[in-house]
């Protein structure tokens, strides 16, 4: 829900700048979303669920200090679209038989009480008591700031365009000439024994006889992990891969996986069900490919989310390979996170 709250935010911010005129002015978006989980027993109290709300909270202040990669058309002036995320619950508040002892203590230490607080308290935490465990998600889009005339930056950015068109253009040098020249000049009724055209003949002894092989990201990282990693075994591990540069998808796609693992846990057939060592490769090919550091905290957030949810705590481990890592044996061509089942 975050990531689809930040892809409206985003999506708001270049439909008003394409309706954008002369004398128009930008308008700022406030949308409140409510995500109501009635069904997911882990949740049921509510100590388990402030933590898990908290860690994906505390995950995603981690996340300013990542060093992301940018596309190219994403480098103009970006809308700045912020989200908060707040949770409601039926036990809201209701301290834990510790807490309440921790409490008494401290009155009795103090030697008196401030009903007036305890009351303000007390109405605070009913007023987020809701019928079931809740998460509510509020997103506002604002225009960045104009330090100048809209106009003039326009004008500026289509002169821009206009000579990268005119240089693109001029990219043809005499030497390109001469090459065509020499190729087409060859002799194409030339019998190579070839069953091609002799045209493409020709362009092979112009440029040396060279085969192209396509690799994917997951392929390329199945060949590593194959002659690297002395843990993998073939009939358990799964390679998954995410083009994703944004943080929220690469935790969502992480996590979807592992709903995928724990969704076997139950199953009565024990062939379908995570055995021990079993390792799940998730690829992320544009997800912080050049800091090793920031992926290491990837991976460090999402194992403290899993620590305070009942049904992974203890289950699953989360390791990284980086192109970037400083140890030899885990620097891996492309950016993987590895979820081994314990």
């Amino acid at each position: 829900r975050v990531r689809e709250a930040r892809e409206l935010g985003e999506s708001h911010g270049r439909g008003v700048e394409s309706r954008l005129g002369d004398t128009s002015q930008p308008i700022t978006m406030r949308q409140t979303n409510v995500v109501v989980i009635p069904n997911c027993k882990d949740i049921a109290k509510y100590q388990t669920f402030d933590k898990l709300i908290q860690s994906i909270n505390q995950a995603r202040r981690s996340s300013r200090d990542f060093v992301l990669k940018k596309k190219e058309e994403d480098a103009s002036k970006d809308w700045c679209v912020s989200i908060n995320c707040a949770h409601l619950h039926p036990q809201f508040g209701m301290p834990t038989p510790a807490e309440e002892l921790a409490a008494l203590k401290h009155e009795e230490e103090e030697g008196e009480v401030d009903v007036n607080l305890q009351e303000y308290k007390k109405r605070r935490d009913e007023a987020r008591r809701s019928p079931y465990p809740s998460i509510i998600v509020e997103v506002q889009s604002t225009p960045p700031p104009d330090f100048g005339s809209r106009r003039d930056e326009a004008a500026m950015e289509a002169a821009a365009n206009e000579m990268e068109e005119k240089e693109s253009s001029d990219d043809v040098t005499s030497e390109d000439v001469k090459k065509l020249e020499a190729l087409f000049g060859m002799s194409a009724a030339k019998k190579s024994g070839s069953v091609d055209d002799p045209f493409y003949d020709a362009l092979g002894e112009a440029f040396g006889n060279k085969q192209i092989i396509s690799q994917t990201p997951v392929s390329m990282a199945q060949n590593w992990v194959t002659e690297n990693d002395p843990a993998f075994n073939k009939d358990t591990s799964a390679f998954t891969n995410s083009n994703t540069r944004h943080v929220d998808v690469a935790y969502q796609y992480v996590f979807h996986n592992l709903a995928m693992l724990t969704a076997t846990m139950d199953d009565t057939d024990n062939e379908k069900r995570p055995k021990r060592g079993q390792k799940s490769y998730v690829v992320l090919p544009n997800f912080v490919p050049t800091s090793a550091t920031s992926f290491d905290r990837f991976a460090g957030q999402v194992s403290n989310i899993i620590r305070v949810m009942p049904n992974l705590v203890d289950k699953v481990m989360v390791s990284t390979f980086h192109p970037e890592h400083v140890v030899a044996s885990t620097r891996a061509p492309l950016p993987i996170v590895i979820i081994t089942w314990k």
